[in-house]
Order: structure tokens, then C-alpha cells, then sequence
């Protein structure tokens, strides 16, 4: 097999492209588990997590969550949903951000549940209804959306008849009509308004809707306090708006307001940030509602967040979209990323901004196919350029290149997804993972048992335990490596044919060497050329080098060192019975032990069982009940095998050069403005 260097691929960057931590999906658990397990995540080192959609299903209170019955219900005590109580997800995002954790909820915008005017309504999926056809259009049906209307007989909904992406129905769900301009007080709240939506008289299922309360004032934001104006068309035609915020602090001075149903949805979506405090959503099947939405989506959510940066400025809502296609310039179109630089953000600039991503199902497509059980199938020409990264050239360049500007790279999900899942996830990882950009890793946590046939199975490593650490040990590489420009180093025949070997470059930071084969080779490739200066010694950082089941050969050597011409020899295992098919080779990191004083007790963790994997914290919290303590650092000496002298050598640039503390997700102790220590990078 001829093979050939290649150089790197990447633009010419102002600054050097550094990974955000990974973010962890996390399924089929109840918010007070995945609150403990806070711990975990922060020592596996993830920086988000995206969690189920939170509110109350119309197919029962078992259902994952995609079938939506009301939005504004997120559960209370005594009629919890699946995963509990709305201050349940309240207490998990303040523990995740204590925790410098984003949150995000699935989110959707498309649908309502399964229950329709059709002759074979359901109430659970598949499970014909013990109610007459009738009898939800009695109950008042979703609440905020109207089922039927005298002059409208699918209400706030599409036909069950129509078709296609924008009116069919996906999935049995019926479909949100979102042109339709139907206007009502969507969440009433006094009796006797001729704007209110039509309300229930007859339950089903033990459910009454569109009821009038006081206390659905708390589902609206006060207008008495001014809101602010958004400029929603900057330029010649400049068009501002008002957006009123939600009253946190006297819920109930929310004032009522006649919208239609695509007006409810942003309300909502609003909500979710300022009064439950998410981060943004996962937005569930993009491309089956109008991309207008996901403007005013834009609208309801810019400048909503409580949660400030560290330079005092808002963080911005982020969103990603599910877009099943794999067509790069398709996909394209849900995504904005158009945040104001810095200058405006210090001039309070107003224009509305949005920054919204898109899940990588053009990277997840090529995966699927060239990463599968036939080694002799596989090829990495067609993974290189398939990101949807690739699609967002600097410059109008036709040359694709990876700078992480665009995409959430996933593996796994809970999805039954056509085709199925990539073989070698391991090696998927491995190569998501340490690309520049966003990356998911799904778990499904089985806290609701092992026969659910949604969702699917996820990453059972996730957070490590009892089925090791191979994931987390690559969201952890990811955390102290995942930097540098990205520089495609190796594939065999460059100019196209086949490939099972990829390596690539974080520059001047790690070395990742894919083997997409399934046999028991290690496949070695010689000159790799790298920017790391000569004889810099990189150490194998994975444990697949000293791993006997990976290489029982002992051929993969445990450090490399950089020759005079700035290149390296790198073997890489194949996946044989381990799937473990790859190496990464980095600079060493300072070593040492934490301590602190004061420590009354220890909440140890869980002994991981096969049991309890998904749900059981692992990790131990020291608890301090004084009013101080001390935090010290202790540094061990760091020494690496030098292949070329064959005797061990001290790194001294791995002692390091200063340590770092932070509490919660980073603390104001000086009162000074701004950050303090605005090193690069």
C-alpha cells in the first residue's frame, strides 16, 4: 500500500482553536440522580449536558417526553413527570452551573402528542383510547393549543391528511401549525374573557385544559417592568421591538396577552431560560416547521440568560438543531452563529443575534458507513472532509478545513437513526473527541429499566465505573489536549482510493493516530510530520500503549521523540476484539495530589456494579463545615522515556507554571471589573 504525507489543511488563524469540554447527553434518569451525579461530570470533565425534554407528555407520565402535553407543566409534587418536579430541574441546573456545567433541554417546537379528532385517537402510543373521539376536544385538549375550532376543524394544528417536511405528521404527532394566525390568551387567566382560548368541560384521562387560573400569570412575562427593545432588522429598515422578561422574583405579575400558537411556543421558550434557567435546547426536528421559527426563536431567547461571563457580560443562549440530512448546504440553513464582538457587546448593542449550531448528521452518516464491522470496507477519504465544519470555508476557500466553528459531532443517540449506528465507536470517539468544535456523548442511564425500546442504548462508559474509562478518558485528553489548530498529518493515498490509517494534529499539543481496521495488525507509519519542536518527547496518552490487551506485542511505544526534521513515528493498534483502535500522543502534564484542610466528613461514592453504572455517584464530595479552609498542590517530578538515549529523562516544562482555583463556575473575590489575568488562550 503506497502511502504519503500529507500537510496540514487548516486556514491561517488568529489564534490557536481550543475545544469546548465535551457535552454529556444524558437519558432515562430523574433530575434528582442526574443532580448527584453533578459530581461525576465534573470529574470526568464535561462542560454541558443536554437532557430530555422536560414536560408533561400526553402519552403518560412514563413516556420520554417527545409526545408534548403541555409545556408550562414540568412536573410538582404528587404528579411528577418521568423525570420529577419543575423544581427538581430548578435544583439540577443550579447544582450544573454550580458545577460550571451548561444545561440544555431537548426542546420542541414542531408537534404536540399522539391524541387527535381522528377515528383512532390513542392515548399511548399504539394503544387505542378508552375515551371517545370527542371527549379530548371536551377536555380543552393541549393546553395553549386548540384541537378544533367552529371555523377551523384542526384548530391550531395541520390536517392529519396533509404531507411533507413542513404540514405532515412525524411520527403519528400532530402537527403544529405555525403560519395559522388563530388568536387567543393561550394561558388563561380570568374568567369570562371572550379572548380565551376555548376551555375544557369534560375531562379525559383525568385532564382538564385551557381552564382559566391566576396562576397561569406566572407563564408571562411583566410588562410593568419596561422590558427592552430588541432591534430585530438592523440597517436602512431598522425594526425594534419590545421584549417583556419574566418577574422571577413575583412570578404572579405576569401579565396576559392575546398571541397565536407560534407566539406560545417562543413564550415558552423564553420561560425556559429566564424562569427555569437552562442554557439553550437541543431543538428537536428542525426541518419539519418553518425556518422563520427558529428567527423568532432568536428573538424570544437573545440576552434572556441570568447568567453572566466572567467580563460581565450575558452568556449567550445556545441552541443546536436536529436536522436528519445529510446534506452539508441544507443544514446550513439552520445555522447562525453571529454573536457581536466585543465592541459591541461594551456599546449594550441590542440587534438581535443568534447562535444556533446543528448536530454533524453529515459527519455521523460518513462515520456510519467507513466505520463498520468490515475493516476492508472502511475508508477515511470518506470522513475527512465530510464534517458539516467543512461547510463554512473562510474566504469563500474551496479547500474544506476543521477550525470547530460549526457542528455538534455525535456518535450515539437515542434515536432509532437509519442505517444504524458506526461499528467502531470507540474510534468515532476517539475522533470526535479531539477534533476542534462541540461534541456529544450519549448516555442512557436505564433508571427506568432495561425494556424500554426508546430510547435507544447509549455509551455505558460515559461517566466511566464499571465498564471502565475508556470515554471519559478521552473527554478528559480532550480537556488537556483538545488545543491548537487542527493540521490533517496522514492518510494513506492521499489523492483518494482507500485508507484504514488517519492521523492528525492538534498543533503542538497532541498527535492522534485512527485505525479503522478490525484485525489484529499495528499498523506503523514512519516521517509523520509534525509542528512540535525537535526532540520534544511525547508520551501515549489513552493507555492503549501499555494496555496488554490492545498490544500484547508491546510494539506500541509508550513515548515517541520528535527528530531534527520535526517528525514522528507513530504505531497504531488495530481494533481486533478491544476496539480500541487508536493512539494519542501529547505533551506530558503536570502530575501531583490535591488536599484540603477542614474536612469533616466524606460522602464516599458508589462501588460501581453493573446495577447501578448509570445512576450511582461514583465520586466522593468532601465536606467542609468551618469557615475557611486551605487547598494545596503538591507536584511530583515528571520523567519520560527517552527512546533515542533509552533512559529516562525529567520534563521539566510538565512541573508547569502556575495553579489555578475556581469555585462554583468562577467568582468575583477582588471586586475588580474585568478579568484579571486575560492571558490568550
Amino acid at each position: 500500500m503506497g502511502v504519503a504525507l500529507v500537510s496540514g489543511c487548516s486556514g491561517t488563524a488568529s489564534a490557536q482553536s481550543v475545544s469546548a469540554p465535551a457535552t454529556l447527553q444524558m437519558f432515562e434518569a430523574k433530575w434528582r440522580t442526574i443532580e448527584d451525579r453533578q459530581v461525576d461530570l465534573f470529574y470526568s470533565g464535561y462542560g454541558a449536558m443536554w437532557l430530555p425534554p422536560p414536560t408533561r407528555a400526553d402519552s403518560g407520565d412514563q413516556s420520554v417526553g417527545y409526545d408534548v402535553y403541555d409545556r408550562f407543566d414540568l412536573g410538582r409534587p404528587r404528579k411528577e413527570t418521568l423525570y420529577g418536579t419543575e423544581e427538581g430541574l430548578k435544583s439540577l441546573v443550579r447544582a450544573a452551573h454550580a458545577s460550571n456545567v451548561a444545561v440544555y433541554t431537548d426542546h420542541i417546537l414542531n408537534h404536540a402528542g399522539f391524541s387527535d379528532l381522528g377515528p383512532d385517537s390513542t392515548d399511548t402510543k399504539g394503544t387505542p383510547s378508552t375515551a371517545d373521539d370527542v371527549t379530548f376536544a371536551q377536555s380543552g385538549g393541549y393546553p395553549g393549543l386548540a384541537i378544533t375550532l367552529p371555523n377551523d376543524i384542526d384548530g391550531d394544528f395541520h390536517s392529519s391528511f396533509a404531507s411533507g417536511d413542513l404540514n405532515g405528521r412525524l411520527s403519528n404527532l400532530v402537527d403544529i401549525a405555525q403560519e395559522k394566525t388563530h388568536m387567543f390568551i393561550r394561558n388563561p387567566v380570568e374568567v369570562g374573557n371572550a379572548a380565551n382560548i376555548p376551555a375544557g368541560t369534560e375531562p379525559a384521562f383525568g385532564r382538564l385544559a385551557n381552564v382559566p387560573a391566576a396562576s397561569n400569570r406566572r407563564f408571562y412575562p411583566d410588562q410593568a417592568d419596561g422590558g427592552i427593545q430588541l432591534d430585530v432588522d438592523p440597517g436602512p429598515g431598522q425594526f425594534l421591538i419590545t421584549r417583556y422578561d419574566f418577574n422571577v422574583d413575583t412570578p404572579l405579575a405576569g401579565d396576559a396577552v392575546i398571541e397565536k400558537a407560534e407566539q406560545l411556543l417562543m413564550r415558552h421558550s423564553q420561560w425556559m431560560v429566564e424562569v427555569i434557567g437552562v442554557d439553550g435546547f437541543r431543538i428537536d426536528a428542525a426541518k419539519h416547521f418553518p425556518t422563520n421559527t427558529l428567527t423568532l426563536l432568536d428573538q424570544a431567547v437573545y440576552r434572556a440568560s441570568n447568567r453572566l461571563n466572567h467580563d460581565g457580560t450575558i452568556k449567550p443562549v445556545y441552541s443546536f438543531s436536529e436536522i436528519l440530512d445529510g446534506n452539508k448546504g441544507f443544514v446550513q440553513t439552520f445555522i447562525k452563529h453571529d454573536l457581536p464582538n466585543p465592541v459591541a457587546i461594551a456599546q449594550n448593542d441590542f440587534t438581535v443575534r443568534g447562535n444556533r449550531d446543528a448536530l454533524d448528521f453529515p459527519l455521523f452518516f460518513a462515520m456510519r458507513d467507513n466505520l463498520t464491522g468490515n475493516g476492508f470496507a472502511n475508508n477515511w477519504h470518506n470522513i475527512r472532509g465530510a464534517s458539516q465544519d467543512s461547510q463554512d470555508r473562510p474566504g469563500g476557500s474551496q479547500v474544506w478545513h476543521t477550525d470547530g466553528s460549526q457542528g455538534m459531532s455525535f456518535v450515539d443517540s437515542h434515536d432509532h437513526l437509519p442505517g444504524g449506528f458506526p461499528f467502531l465507536k470507540n474510534v468515532a470517539y476517539a475522533y470526535t473527541l479531539l477534533r476542534p468544535g462541540n461534541a456529544n456523548v450519549y448516555l442512557n442511564a436505564k433508571e427506568f429499566g432495561n425494556g424500554r425500546n426508546f430510547p435507544n442504548n447509549g455509551k455505558v462508559d460515559a461517566l466511566g465505573g464499571f465498564h471502565g474509562e475508556t470515554i471519559t478518558t478521552l473527554v478528559d485528553i480532550r480537556n488537556t489536549h483538545g488545543r491548537g489548530n487542527f493540521h490533517e498529518r496522514w492518510i494513506d493515498n492521499p489523492g483518494g482510493g482507500f485508507s484504514n490509517i488517519y492521523i492528525y494534529e492538534r498543533e503542538n499539543s497532541a498527535i492522534v493516530g485512527l485505525n479503522s481496521r478490525n484485525d489484529t495488525f499495528v499498523e506503523t507509519r514512519n516521517g509523520v510530520q509534525t509542528l512540535f519542536a525537535p526532540n520534544t518527547i511525547l508520551v501515549e496518552l489513552t493507555g492503549n500503549a501499555e494496555d496488554p490487551v490492545v498490544d500484547p506485542g508491546n510494539v506500541i511505544p509508550q513515548t515517541v521523540k520528535v527528530n531534527g526534521s520535526g517528525q514522528v513515528n507513530i504505531s497504531i493498534p488495530s481494533n481486533g476484539t478491544h476496539g480500541r483502535g487508536y493512539v494519542i500522543y501529547g505533551l506530558a502534564t503536570p502530575q501531583g495530589t490535591l488536599s484540603l484542610t477542614n474536612v469533616a466528613d466524606v460522602l464516599e461514592g458508589a462501588t460501581p456494579t453493573a446495577a447501578n453504572n448509570g445512576t450511582a455517584r461514583l465520586g466522593d464530595i468532601d465536606v467542609i463545615r468551618a469557615n475557611s479552609f486551605q487547598v494545596q498542590l503538591n507536584t511530583t517530578p515528571v520523567s519520560l522515556y527517552d527512546p533515542e538515549l533509552e533512559m529516562m529523562v525529567r520534563d521539566f516544562d510538565a512541573d508547569g507554571d502556575t495553579a489555578l482555583i475556581r469555585i462554583n463556575d468562577g467568582l468575583d473575590l477582588n471586586n475588580i471589573a474585568g478579568i484579571d489575568n486575560p492571558t490568550p488562550g
